[in-house]
């Protein structure tokens, strides 16, 4: 190699090509059109994710009203599934509350065995988790509950959305209505099990500053 400085110096003193501003200021451009459409993609998903939650909730409901119309009991807690369906479905004790894990995993059976979902499995969500059925998870919200969260050993009632997601949801669900308390209307929102108090819920507002998974959703039926 020709280490003679004379050449070096005359080598790297030619002008290179460069980007004139106008050039520049293209592809600046051209990176933000697609850094917002990335954006506009994700919240396009999000959007998409939180449609398919509430349309799980409603075909849910629904199809627990249909059964408890055509059998006169809620699936899980029905007393005379076996006599519906067959000796091998375990039946309910018939008390209009579905709870322990026998009634909550008979929910699912009944509802299969009657044609109203499509398989006996416990269903998972776009957003991951899985849903489960839930009685009386506060002292506010008496009842049945279906509730969507993180699977937490044979629960689903971990942390599974951010309050900004829960705070989503809760607007779709009540058509708009974001001001509406987390702990009121269609669609309730508490604490993952777990989860430090204030961390998804602050007074009655959703603590938009926490961006971890923290929330569980819920929908009476």
């Amino acid at each position: 190699m020709d280490k003679n400085p004379k050449m070096l110096k005359k080598l790297f003193s030619k002008n290179l090509p460069g980007f004139t501003m106008i050039e520049l200021a293209i592809v600046l451009m051209v990176m933000g059109i697609i850094a917002g459409a990335v954006f506009k993609g994700q919240d396009l998903l999000e959007a998409a994710k939180v449609r398919a939650v509430l349309n799980d909730f409603n075909r849910f409901k629904t199809a627990v009203i249909h059964y408890h119309e055509t059998y006169g009991a809620l699936p899980g807690d029905d007393p005379h599934a076996s006599y519906h369906f067959g000796s091998d479905v375990a039946n309910g004790n018939g008390d209009g509350i579905v709870a322990g894990d026998s009634e909550e995993r008979g929910f699912w059976v009944h509802l299969f065995k009657a044609g109203y979902i499509s398989s006996d499995k416990i269903p998972s969500s776009k957003f991951g988790g899985r849903y489960g059925v839930v009685s009386n998870p506060t002292d506010q919200m008496p009842g049945n509950w279906l509730q969507l969260g993180k699977e937490n050993g044979t629960k689903a009632n971990g942390g599974l959305f951010t309050p900004r997601q829960a705070q989503l949801l809760k607007s779709k669900a009540e058509d708009g209505g974001s001001s509406v308390s987390p702990l009121e209307g269609i669609l309730r929102v508490i604490e993952g099990a777990g989860i430090p108090a204030g961390q998804c819920i602050q007074g009655r507002h959703f603590n938009l500053s926490v961006t971890a998974p923290v929330c569980v959703v819920l929908m009476s039926f």
